[in-house]
């Protein structure tokens, strides 16, 4: 099994609702991502892909990538305790709105080539970053990272053009 990283957008009073109900938004997750699996035309199938987002397992890679650069913001693990029940691996934590808007703000000014400079594999390797990296072909796994970066900067350009916060843990 292996362990990876999640988002679910929620919408401001679907944050206070989460404050107050953890196993609300826990259930709701749940449901969006069944949906998603069993009909992604459906109207909540096509909800479920505007909603959720996976890392896979990238997440400490990207951790590792956006400390390096700077990032203000606790994009990978989430900076707000709110419940203490295990949602795979240990509690989820949530973005507000406005750590979503200064995290989106900075990944859409902080290009791939940027966040990746001077960045080699043999640098992610000796980081003994999760997964470990044994792949000898550097191109192959910068453009698998290239790949997930771009669509993390998107989702969070969404989520904060949309004015939500997300709720973010590992699984």
């Amino acid at each position: 099994m292996s362990m990876n990283g999640n988002y679910l957008r929620l919408a401001p009073l679907e944050i206070e609702r989460a404050r107050k109900d953890p196993d609300w938004a826990m259930e709701y997750s749940d449901d969006l991502e069944d949906a998603e699996l069993e009909a992604p035309q459906s109207p909540d199938g096509k909800l479920a892909v505007e909603r959720l987002h996976r890392t896979d397992r990238l997440w400490d890679v990207l951790r590792f990538l956006l400390e390096r650069a700077g990032c203000p913001v606790g994009v990978v693990f989430g900076e707000e305790e709110f419940t203490e029940a295990d949602w795979g691996y240990g509690p989820a934590r949530l973005l507000t709105v406005e750590r979503v808007a200064l995290a989106a703000e900075f990944m859409d000014a902080l290009s791939f080539e940027q966040l990746i400079a001077g960045v080699t594999a043999a640098d992610l390797a000796a980081a003994d970053l999760y997964p470990v990296f044994d792949r000898s072909d550097a191109d192959l796994i910068f453009e698998h990272i290239r790949s997930y970066y771009r669509d993390l900067v998107e989702y969070f350009r969404v989520t904060a053009d949309a004015g939500d916060g997300l709720v973010v843990w590992l699984s």
